[in-house]
């Protein structure tokens, strides 16, 4: 029976997170060069690549028979949180203030969301609710 593509088994889900964990980690190892005015040069392409992950870290919960919302919920507000801080602090023209307390953050929610992303790899998921419907056999 095909699988629905809204649930993610554990070895595509695997597939898809080392291939996007690997792009973010290249993705924020880019530096800009000196004297160039983006200050972040790849955060568009950081931004997608996290939200593809939400969007397989969802399908696994699917999968798995968990809540959808929490796991990308818990990704996207430990990644975006950092984010609209570096927003607010670029307006206000305070980036030295907040550069410094960004490793520390990181510290705390990089093992945060491979915790969450290994737990999610590691539970069995469990079938579909459509494949335990046996079909009633009405023209026989």
């Amino acid at each position: 029976m095909e699988q629905s593509p809204k649930r993610l088994n554990r070895r595509t889900f695997w597939m898809w997170v080392v291939l996007l964990v690997l792009g973010h980690a290249l993705a924020n190892l880019s530096t800009s060069e000196p004297g160039s005015s983006a200050p972040f040069p790849m955060i568009g392409i950081d931004e997608v690549i996290l939200i593809l992950l939400a969007i397989a870290l969802a399908r696994r919960f699917r999968h798995i028979g968990w809540p959808v919302w929490i796991g990308p919920t818990i990704l996207l507000g430990t990644i975006g949180l950092p984010l609209l801080g570096i927003g607010i602090a670029l307006m206000n023209h305070a980036v030295d203030q907040i550069a410094p307390w960004l490793p520390l953050y990181g510290l705390i929610s990089g093992p945060l969301n491979l915790v969450l992303l290994i737990v999610a790899g590691f539970v069995p998921g469990k079938p579909a609710r459509a494949e335990h419907i046996e079909v009633a056999r009405v023209f026989e």
